[in-house]
């Protein structure tokens, strides 16, 4: 019996040593590839600003010269500028992908019961870059925009932070 419980241990701790190396685990932490490629845009656009920060740095410290430095603050301004266009194309494919599907969900909706149902009124933005233009046209002459004009979220009015010690 003492044999028996001696296997069975030596058997479990050799599994727990040899686990990473048999890559079962690879199938279960491997993403959907998308999830994996905004993690690399968002790691690329952090490195790169980390990197402008760092170059900013040691040349006010005096480790630098000024033509090293603007090398450097060149390079990595353009590899920063590529990470946030990349990031802005993705967020505007995402946009349309939302308005093309809300408007298959409208016409369905509209198609199903004859008659649009929704409560928004006709000349109303239908989209978030609609919704910012028809805000930024809705200033005064003054230049100050009316409070009535914000923009609320649908989760309800914004929350106001109290101070500690207040």
């Amino acid at each position: 019996m003492p044999i028996v419980i001696a296997f069975l241990l030596g058997f479990s701790a050799l599994l727990i040593v040899i686990y990473p190396l048999l890559g079962l685990d690879s199938a279960a932490t491997t993403g959907d590839a998308e999830t994996d490629a905004l993690a690399d845009v968002a790691e690329r656009e952090r490195s790169a600003k980390m990197a402008l920060r760092d170059v900013d740095f040691d040349y006010r410290l005096g480790n630098l010269e000024e033509h090293d430095y603007d090398a450097l603050r060149t390079r990595y301004e353009g590899r920063a500028l590529a990470a946030l266009r990349t990031r802005y194309e993705r967020e505007q494919a995402l946009d349309r992908l939302i308005d093309e599907q809300l408007a298959a969900m409208q016409n369905k909706k509209i198609g199903k019961n004859g008659n649009s149902t929704s409560r928004r009124p006709p000349d109303a933005p239908t989209t978030r870059v609609e919704a910012e233009q028809a805000g930024s046209a809705a200033k005064s002459p003054g230049g100050d925009t009316p409070k009535s004009s914000h923009v609320r979220s649908a989760a309800g009015p914004a929350r106001t932070r109290r101070r500690r010690g207040a």
